[in-house]
């Protein structure tokens, strides 16, 4: 194992308050108050049958399934990707061993941006942040012994590269005789992806913003049209409540822009009901335990309403709000790191109880480092405890009801839609990131989060409060990114060596065409990686056909 023992460093710490034993203040994280007592009365004007409904029926608030957990525990999910492809399916091996029950896989930076890992751009990079990806080869290393009819893997890739990815995933099955309509799985496909600050300008920089778009768009037409089974991600709404934005602008924010997207599929000219049933989205779930449920309950209302009225979808399929959860990145701390398992435990269990499809917890050591085994081991054995020890599973949303969940719902749904309603007015959530309007939402957010912080108005253990005490030091990752880099390069020599050159020249150049014209791109990928081309070249001559130049 790749790891070594480090002891964090506390840093500067500040004074714990003596003599307040007041645990939390009287509003939610999204300014949201709280009163003391909930009664009969606080949900007086819920209708049952028309915001509640039974599990599995319209609009959804009881969870999307009718049988939920009693049928099929969520989907747990581990974040996989370092180093080369063999590391990766090492390591997966190993978890799916544990019993994990599917993955998620996470590119470096270098792949993520479009680049193959022997440019110069990549140096320094390589497998650091992720597996490196260059070719159809490498896409299949990784699923080595795995089939994508069988285990259901979220690439975690966005576009424009997720249209590169897809096509690979579409290749792996098809050299193993496994038909398009079996695959499984979840290909991520938010263009916009975290939507601001620099994550948001590094791709912007590296392809052009209307190429990005038409990808994203010619991925969820070929998903549909190819591959029935397979979701797609429409909105990334984890990396953007990372950024610092409240549990409420979280939902507004994603809801919007999925609204934005399903727009522009309709004037492509798709039916609603033939994209919509297999949308979904990947959610944050952060510490506010009941404020996180109200809001996965209340995304689940408003998405029915908005398919099912705005959209004219009749298919019920297609008015399902299906989300998988990751345990919040931005509530882990690197001082005593072993508090995040608590942290993230806490978040599974407000995941499970609000009725989510998939969740993937976020490892104690993720501060310092990628996740060790020994981390990633943790977070399965988590799942697993939650799942079949605590008996919460036992019935379908156990929380429905409570005067305090419903009450708190009703109110995370009116504060959603009034900020969808600000977003409406900037012209939809693209040309809110066009215009800066989201960047400056976001650096509201953060800047009142962080005062929060230092006032002590919010505590966070460990770091503002109860802070000081002796720490235990953890193993973590060991980055090779030299050696992985060298790896790298010589197989791509080799694999560029073995290939027929002129045949790859000619896949490319259709690429080139092909991005000028209106036709599907998967497809026109597919022939180029069935031509033995890179992801970088194939990125490259995109770009090519946009005329889009960029320095680094």
């Amino acid at each position: 194992m790749s790891e070594t023992r480090v002891q964090p460093s506390t840093g500067e710490q500040a004074p714990a308050p003596r003599g307040d034993e007041r645990a939390t203040g009287d509003r939610t994280p999204s300014g949201i108050e709280v009163r003391e007592l909930y009664a009969p009365e606080d949900v007086v004007d819920l209708d049952y049958r028309a915001d509640l409904g039974d599990p599995g029926e319209y609009p959804f608030t009881r969870g999307v399934y009718p049988n939920m957990y009693r049928g099929r525990l969520w989907t747990r999910r581990v974040q996989v990707g370092f180093g080369t492809p063999e590391e990766t399916n090492e390591r997966l091996k190993y978890l799916f061993n544990e019993g994990q029950g599917g993955f998620i896989l996470t590119i470096d930076l270098p792949t993520s941006y479009g680049f193959d890992s022997d440019e110069p751009i990549a140096e320094g990079e390589v497998g650091v942040t992720g597996v490196a990806i260059s070719t159809l080869q490498d896409m299949e290393r990784v699923f080595d012994g795995f089939d994508p009819d069988t285990v259901s893997a979220s690439l975690s890739i966005r576009p424009p590269v997720s249209a590169v990815s897809l096509a690979m995933l579409a290749l792996v099955a098809e050299r193993r005789g496994i038909p398009l309509e079996r695959v499984i799985g979840t290909q991520q496909n938010d263009p916009l992806f975290q939507m601001s600050g620099g994550p948001h300008q590094t791709v912007a920089q590296f392809f052009p913003w209307e190429g990005t778009l038409r990808l994203c768009l010619d991925i969820v037409e070929f998903a549909s049209q190819q591959m029935p089974k397979l979701n797609w991600m429409v909105t990334n709404a984890y990396n953007l409540r990372d950024t610092g934005v409240s549990a409420v602008q979280e939902a507004a924010f994603s809801l919007a822009h999925a609204l934005n997207i399903f727009q522009l599929l309709r004037e492509r000219g798709l039916d609603i009901d033939s994209f919509a049933p297999r949308a979904s989205f990947f959610s944050s779930c952060g510490i506010d335990f009941f404020e996180e449920v109200a809001k996965f309950r209340a995304e689940r209302r408003i998405w029915a309403r908005l398919m099912r009225e705005r959209f004219g979808a009749r298919d019920p399929r297609s008015w399902r709000f299906r989300t998988s959860v990751q345990s919040a990145g931005n509530t882990l701390t690197t001082q005593e790191p072993l508090n995040n398992i608590v942290r993230a435990t806490s978040e599974l269990i407000a995941a499970v109880l609000s009725g989510v499809q998939s969740v993937h917890l976020s490892a104690y050591d993720e501060g310092l480092s990628l996740p060790t085994e020994h981390a990633q081991l943790m977070c399965l054995r988590t799942q697993q405890i939650v799942g079949h020890e605590t008996g919460i599973t036992r019935t379908v949303d156990p929380l429905a009801g409570s005067y305090f969940v419903e009450s708190l719902t009703d109110e995370m749904e009116a504060k959603i839609v009034s900020v969808m309603g600000e977003v409406e007015e900037q012209g939809g959530l693209i040309q809110a990131v066009r215009s800066g309007w989201l960047e400056d939402q976001i650096a509201e957010a953060r800047v009142g989060g962080q005062r929060a912080l230092e006032s002590g108005e919010r505590t966070v253990v460990g770091v503002n409060r109860f802070a000081g005490g002796e720490e235990n030091p953890i193993d973590i990752h060991v980055i090779r990114a030299d050696e992985w880099a060298q790896e790298r390069a010589s197989d791509l020599r080799e694999y560029r060596a073995s290939r027929d050159q002129h045949k790859t020249d000619q896949a490319l150049q259709q690429v080139e065409q092909a991005m000028g014209q209106p036709v599907n791109m998967i497809p026109v990928i597919m022939d180029a990686l069935r031509a033995s081309a890179t992801l970088g070249e194939i990125h490259a001559a995109m770009r090519a056909a946009h005329g889009f130049e960029f320095e680094y």
